[in-house]
């Protein structure tokens, strides 16, 4: 199999990049063509990244080559001195293991890049590492969850760590969101897998970190003996900056003890019987720690290479995390050499004396176990889970669309908001005559829904209005406008998205122009629909032609309530990059009533007064007073832009650029004019993306078409700059929803807000 890994090779940490290798080698030594996928993110490597100063009394000069220091280190070397010189030595010792034992794609970073390198794999593995533990992360990273390559790949997670006691609960809802996409799930910590199996239906299993999957000989041929002679207690301090006190006590104990130097990896003069400082790369770390008499360590795998290389150690407990490393003994039987202060070491020390025999059994039955969930993982079966809302109540297979109350024959569902302002249905089961109608129409994977594959069909076009002033008024090219101008003179109706006297945003039913006017204007806010297609269904069986418009989920809940074609009806779905908020856009239609002392009558979400390219916000209100402000700044806006305020099924769509539609026909913005057909942009007064999807569309299309400016153009070209794969749900959003009534919601929404100053801190 050609399998992908992903984790925290890139991180200069002896540990992060010896369990990236050793997942490899291990998978390799199975046959197995293996990849690390190269993300290198920003928050990971500035940890470790080198910066260069001058140094006058070195070199008298000004400013030097970046190799200067490492060369006056090599003329120069003075014992056990940590130079600048020596970290840098220590940075490309790291960074040539990193690219050259290890196999790693081109290097990415972000999660942009890295879908776009459209990597294609037999199987993608997350993990190890602390790649789920979002206060390192400083939030949730999806890439990390697999958000990324081919669908058909089969998703597993690999020791995966959250790296804390608990998952924070604004990080709660990303985690079921994603979690949902493994077909098999693996952890590192006991307490880690009780959170997990808290937020997926799925079996969470425990597995050994990688490092357990070879054998010592594995490690041996990566090994480097170090240079000094005699005896050595190796300290190693997994923080970089943190001083810890407790290792200190044991090491300054033992060596008094041992009556042994101690080598150690800090920068400074710490101890008082010091042999030196070890700045080494991987393979001079593993053999500091195989050669020492005694290792004394804060961290997991130095402790792990300590147990493989059957060295004496004692292990101080992590000040933050000391679960793993007290699983890790206590699994192993030898809890006794967790020990968090010299003064607790036993004054016995033959009592610390370890039987590597046992030690040896426990932890190739632990290995075992690894090879096994491994072994059965990527032999299994692509983990598929169609049951819908009713089925297993999961918000992610839940569209709002309100299809199960429509169709209800007792009246016994009602759609009650969330503490997110999203609609979810819930069953009266007093009134319930359980005839199972709901769960029949839920639209959710629904396949019959969308339409099926025409020949010749669909024909896509960019495409605008030839009246100038249709254009000027509709978001985009103007589409719309003379569908329901046909449907109109036919003695129709329309459905489509307005506000109300409130500015709500609702479904409504308009029968001549001016109140199809309503439905102009992008409305980035999410519509209740709770009565509008019973609605339809009369209109449809009077006789009267309907044209119906939203988005692909609107499209289908209307499908599956009618329960049967009307030759009558006329579909238009709209491209779709989510719908926000109701309870969001209320508290900031209040939010600015208050600031304005007048009541909101409209807001424009992309009005294009400069052009497309540079939509703004309009809000009028009651009094006269009309404000603006660019689109791409506004908070409420950058909220939606951002992809942080949408409903949760958003981000599991399974609408999204669908080639062949949901709808009869599909409209939305034709991005990226300028590249696909130069001669036909209009200078940005909005160019439509126009796609006829079934014959009855065809047809229709036929009945107004030369209303319209039209280039033909193909499905391709149209989604080529066009929203064509899943929003990803990103820690924002789930931490704005989280605080969504803990804040005033400008300032909430600043907060979230990168193009402000200000933006994207605290929370």
């Amino acid at each position: 199999m050609k399998i992908g890994i992903i984790t925290f090779h890139s991180a200069h940490n002896y540990g992060a990049v010896l369990q990236a290798w050793s997942l490899q080698e291990y998978l390799k030594q199975q046959g197995h063509e293996v990849e690390i996928v190269n993300l290198r993110l920003n928050v990971i490597d500035k940890l470790y990244r080198l910066t260069y100063k001058t140094n006058k009394k070195i070199c008298g000069i000004e400013a030097v080559n970046k190799f200067a220091n490492y060369v006056y280190y090599q003329v120069r070397k003075e014992s056990y001195r940590f130079t600048d010189a020596a970290k840098y030595e220590k940075y490309y010792k790291f960074e040539r293991f990193i690219n050259h034992k290890l196999p790693v794609t081109k290097e990415v970073n972000n999660l942009e890049e890295l879908q776009k390198l459209n990597l294609r794999y037999d199987a993608l593995i997350a993990g190890s590492d602390q790649i789920w533990n979002a206060a390192m992360m400083k939030g949730i990273n999806p890439a990390y969850f697999l958000q990324f390559g081919n669908a058909d790949a089969l998703r597993i997670s690999y020791a995966a760590s959250i790296g804390t006691e608990e998952i924070p609960p604004q990080y709660r809802l990303l985690f079921q969101r994603y979690l949902r996409e493994f077909d098999y799930i693996s952890v590192r910590e006991k307490k880690a897998r009780d959170q997990v199996m808290q937020l997926t239906d799925q079996p969470v299993d425990l597995v050994a970190d990688p490092t357990f999957l070879l054998k010592r000989e594995d490690f041996d041929k990566i090994r480097k003996k170090p240079k000094t002679s005699g005896k050595y207690i190796y300290v190693h301090n997994v923080h970089l900056q943190r001083v810890d006190e407790s290792l200190n006590s044991v090491a300054e104990e033992m060596s008094k003890r041992l009556g042994l130097p101690i080598i150690h990896n800090w920068s400074q003069k710490v101890y008082s019987n010091e042999a030196g400082h070890f700045t080494g790369g991987i393979e001079e770390f593993v053999g500091m720690v195989s050669e020492a008499e005694y290792v004394i360590t804060n961290s997991f795998h130095c402790t792990v290479f300590a147990i493989i290389y059957n060295r004496n150690f004692i292990t101080v407990p992590h000040f933050k995390n000391p679960d793993r490393m007290r699983n890790l003994l206590d699994d192993l039987g030898i809890l006794e050499h967790l020990i968090d202060s010299g003064s607790k070491i036993p004054k016995d020390l033959s009592k610390l004396a370890i039987d590597y025999e046992e030690v040896e059994r426990r932890r190739s039955v632990m290995g075992d176990h690894a090879k096994v969930f491994l072994k059965t993982s990527l032999a299994g079966e692509k983990h598929e889970d169609n049951r819908n809302y009713f089925e297993r109540e999961d918000i992610f297979r839940c569209y709002g669309c309100a299809a199960c109350q429509t169709v209800c024959p007792a009246d016994a569902i009602r759609m009650e908001e969330d503490h997110e302002g999203f609609r979810y249905p819930v069953i009266d089961q007093e009134k319930c005559i359980h005839c199972g109608k709901c769960e029949k129409v839920c639209i959710y994977r629904r396949s019959e829904l969308k339409n099926e594959a025409q020949e010749s069909l669909p024909l896509v076009y960019a495409a605008y209005s030839k009246q100038e002033s249709i254009v000027k008024e509709s978001t985009s090219g103007g589409m719309f406008t003379p569908m329901y101008q046909n449907i109109l003179a036919k003695h129709g109706c329309v459905a489509g998205v307005q506000y109300d006297e409130n500015m709500e945003v609702v479904y409504g039913i308009a029968e001549n122009e001016k109140e199809c006017e309503a439905f102009r204007h992008s409305k980035y806010i999410f519509p209740d629909s709770r009565d509008v297609k019973k609605q339809v269904k009369k209109l449809l069986k009077e006789g009267r032609y309907v044209l119906f418009s939203g988005s692909p989920c609107q499209i289908s809940a209307l499908k599956a309530s009618l329960g049967k074609e009307y030759p009558n009806l006329y579909t238009v779905e709209i491209i779709c990059h989510g719908a926000g908020s109701p309870k969001v856009f209320r508290k900031y239609r209040e939010y600015l009533e208050k600031l304005y002392q007048s009541k909101l009558v409209d807001f424009q979400f992309r009005n294009k007064f400069k052009g497309v390219d540079l939509p703004f916000i309009l809000m009028e209100f009651e009094s006269g007073s009309i404000d603006i402000e660019s689109a791409l700044k506004n908070n409420l806006s950058r909220g939606f832009r951002s992809n942080n305020i949408q409903r949760p099924s958003c981000y599991n769509c399974e609408f999204v650029a669908q080639k062949y539609g949901v709808a009869d026909i599909t409209i939305g913005d034709y991005w990226g004019i300028q590249e696909e057909h130069p001669d036909f942009d209009n200078g940005g007064k909005g160019v439509s993306l126009l796609k006829i999807n079934t014959p009855k569309g065809k047809a229709f299309f036929e009945e107004w078409k030369d209303q319209l400016e039209l280039c033909e153009s193909t499905y391709e070209k149209a989604y080529a700059h066009n929203y064509k794969r899943l929003m990803c749900m990103m820690g924002t959003r789930t931490r704005l929803m989280y605080y969504l009534d803990e804040k005033p919601i400008d300032d909430l929404l600043l907060t979230f807000n990168r193009s402000k100053k200000g933006g994207i801190k605290g929370l």
